[in-house]
């Protein structure tokens, strides 16, 4: 037992504060906890404890309603009576101790709750006294390190933030807070919670405003200002969420580091496609020397390139020497963006590159300052294997995934579970050594994660990624161990996230929609796929056995639509998503 709400009500300076403390907090629980104990001691055969904890049910029905009663003739009238509820409660006490276990709709219609309050109270989630960690989507950060305080993202830029900034609720937990520019409507979250994904508390705040604006006095909101944190959790540290955040460095705990000792050169360093170029060229013969011709050669090691007559060199060799193809990549960039194919051409005179790609290239090099020049690859499979660097100084594999991408390598989804299952019968045999070696993927990640922690700064601590590629070549399966390094949450830590929400015989896939990809308005798109995946839970309501799961609201998307598609099997729409707007 514990004395913590009587501690938490004893300094009631009103009677408004008894009925909001007591009869709306304390007793509204029990409305929660009196049915269910009611329930478990009737399965063990005490009836009398059920028949009193029934009684002491109806008891409290009628506290409550006394307490409501009183709460509405007090309460200002130009708030509803949930906006009423939250305003009165004061620390450590919040809507969330109004709630026990399950949520008992039924009792708080008999004790005169209006439909809206019941409605937001069962969304509403809180810490019950852990210091949450706070978390932000800020997908830019990959550029914002490019282009330090000079970045300024457009429109469209904006759009993909706005629309996926529920993705950092996929990896909080229920007792931590996520930021987000725009709060869901009370029926999406209802769904959400009802799909068992997590429910941390959402805070309406966009720090993006705090980079954007020119003032740049954008100030978190009480919520967040009012609060002791554990830690800050943005998708990535970069210029942006460094400004952003840096006035709750205050709420930290004592010695953890703040915003800006969270960035430094080396770091920024981390951002570049160059870096990752040079940890493969410094490792690939001694890994391939270990693991065997399995592993790629030196041939896919990009070339640095820091001016326009480099990168054509470095083509006009790549071409010579038989490549097929080739891809520039700026050296700041996200999601396979700020990257440009280019074809062989048989009639290239003094210049492998055609007009509009010789404009990328200058853009790109004045914004990003450098150009990786790579072989286009065949590529079979995206991979991607997720790390935490700890505080002690060590590194975790958390674990591998695979990725989804379009025929230019820009990212379209995640497996969050049965990653092979859609595969040729060859590729499931090389990803497992042809039954020989089935667990050669853990070891050689678990092997490069080893050889990444030494090259990272030595106040790294958190998420990073490496993602890598198994092509073909000649008719044979090889995996290019690096392609980039991601120091920051990746979508593959958000497949990994998703995966104990979803039975573990399903297979099931995370997407990003386009938008300008549908036949269909967005409303007539998600009405006629949840009507072809309804939700279904496992029995025990833990986990998705089947169904759709939107993870934005798709009627308030601007450019994209988060979608988690759970089935017995692969599907093809769960592999290339929607393609049917005209073209």
């Amino acid at each position: 037992m514990s004395d913590f709400f009587w501690r938490a009500i004893a300094p009631m300076p009103s009677p408004m504060d008894f009925v909001t403390c007591l009869s709306l907090t304390l007793e509204q629980a029990n409305l929660d906890y009196a049915p269910h104990y009611q329930q478990l001691f009737g399965e063990l055969g005490d009836a009398d404890t059920a028949a009193l904890l029934g009684r002491i049910y109806k008891d409290e029905i009628g506290h409550v309603k006394h307490g409501l009663n009183w709460f509405n003739t007090w309460r200002s009238p130009t708030q509803s009576e949930w906006a009423s509820f939250q305003a009165a409660l004061g620390f450590p006490l919040s809507p969330s101790r109004a709630k026990g276990i399950g949520f008992n709709r039924a009792g708080r219609r008999q004790a005169g709750f209006s439909a809206e309050f019941i409605d937001e109270l069962d969304i509403f989630a809180h810490s019950h006294g852990r210091c949450p960690d706070l978390y932000w989507f800020n997908p830019l950060c990959d550029l914002a390190a490019g282009r330090d305080a000079l970045f300024t993202p457009n429109s469209a830029l904006i759009d993909v933030a706005h629309d996926l900034a529920m993705v950092s609720a996929l990896l909080a937990a229920n007792d931590d807070i996520v930021v987000i520019p725009q709060r869901p409507s009370v029926g999406f979250m209802q769904r959400w919670k009802q799909a068992g994904l997590p429910m941390p508390q959402l805070v309406e705040w966009d720090p993006m405003l705090a980079v954007t604006a020119a003032d740049h006095t954008t100030s978190p909101p009480p919520a967040v200002a009012d609060r002791r944190l554990t830690t800050l959790r943005p998708w990535g540290w970069a210029p942006d969420s460094v400004q952003a955040l840096q006035p709750l460095a205050g709420q930290l705990p004592e010695g953890r580091p703040t915003p800006l000792q969270q960035w430094s050169p080396e770091r920024r360093d981390l951002y570049r496609k160059s870096w990752s170029v040079g940890w493969l060229e410094e490792i690939i013969d001694s890994l391939r020397a270990e693991e065997g011709g399995w592993i790629g050669d030196r041939h896919t090691v990009g070339t640095v390139c820091h001016d326009a007559g480099m990168v054509e060199d470095a083509l006009k060799r790549g071409f010579a020497s038989g490549w097929v193809g080739a891809v520039m990549k700026a050296d700041f960039g996200t999601a396979g963006g700020q990257l440009m194919k280019v074809d062989a051409r048989e009639d290239a005179t003094s210049t492998p590159l055609l007009d509009h790609q010789q404009g990328w290239l200058r853009g790109q090099l004045r914004d990003a300052g450098a150009i990786v020049v790579e072989p286009w690859l065949d590529r079979v499979l995206d991979l991607s294997a997720q790390y935490d660097v700890q505080a002690d100084c060590t590194i975790r594999l958390v674990g591998i995934s695979r990725f989804l991408t379009d025929e230019r390598g820009r990212f379209q989804g995640i497996f969050v579970s049965n990653m092979v299952g859609d595969l040729d019968p060859d590729v499931r045999r090389f990803l497992y050594g042809d039954g020989q070696d089935t667990h050669r993927l853990q070891r050689l990640f678990g092997h490069l994660g080893d050889l990444l922690l030494p090259r990272l700064p030595d106040d790294f601590q958190g998420p990073i990624g490496v993602d890598a590629m198994v092509y073909r070549e000649a008719g044979a399966l090889r995996m290019k161990p690096i392609v980039e390094v991601n120091p920051r949450f990746t979508m593959g830590r958000v497949g990994l996230s998703l995966r104990k929400r979803v039975l573990t015989s399903r297979t099931a896939v995370w997407r990003v929609q386009r938008l300008r990809d549908l036949a269909d308005d967005v409303e007539t798109w998600a009405a006629r796929l949840s009507a072809a995946r309804p939700l279904e839970m496992t029995a025990d309501g833990h986990q998705i056995s089947m169904g759709a799961v939107f993870t934005n609201e798709p009627t308030e998307a601007r450019v994209s639509v988060g979608v988690l598609m759970v089935a017995e099997q692969a599907d093809p729409q769960m592999l290339t998503g929607e393609t049917g707007a005209p073209t």
